[in-house]
């Protein structure tokens, strides 16, 4: 391989943690920042906020129509959200734990991952032979 394709262990550790949960700077502006929990109320919320208003809309409502009780509907919605966020949550956890639990247990089924320098395609990927209609055999 040449020198230029070849990256830093630094510089791999560092692409690693950033893509792993709670390891990027949260900013407010961008959803993409935040952990599952608050994008499931988020996205919740204003799922139930864009419908109440589509549903004043339809039936010739004002915007401030039962506003208290509705204002309620969406604090549960955005519950019921955070808390679909939180098990999502704890089932990737889990599922990561049991990984790494597996790979601590049978490191040597996984020596083939350790080349991080980059390997041909032929030696990742298997063969593939297509099987097309047109090129059956005829006996």
């Amino acid at each position: 391989m040449s020198s230029s394709t070849v990256v830093d262990q630094k510089e791999l550790e560092r692409r690693e943690t950033y893509l792993r949960a709670y390891n990027r700077p949260r900013s407010l502006v961008d959803p993409f920042t935040w952990n599952y929990p608050w994008k499931g109320a988020g996205l919740i919320a204003a799922i139930s906020i864009g419908t109440i208003h589509i549903h004043n809309l339809w039936f010739k409502k004002p915007w401030y129509f039962a506003v208290v009780p509705r204002a309620a509907l969406v604090g549960v919605c955005a519950t019921l959200g955070y808390g679909m966020g939180k098990l999502r949550e704890h089932h990737y956890r889990t599922r990561d734990a049991v990984i790494e639990h597996y790979i601590e247990l049978h490191p040597e089924d996984f020596d083939h991952l350790k080349d991080y320098h980059g390997r041909p395609f032929s030696k990742v990927l298997l063969p593939w032979y297509p099987h097309r209609t047109q090129y059956q055999k005829h006996e």
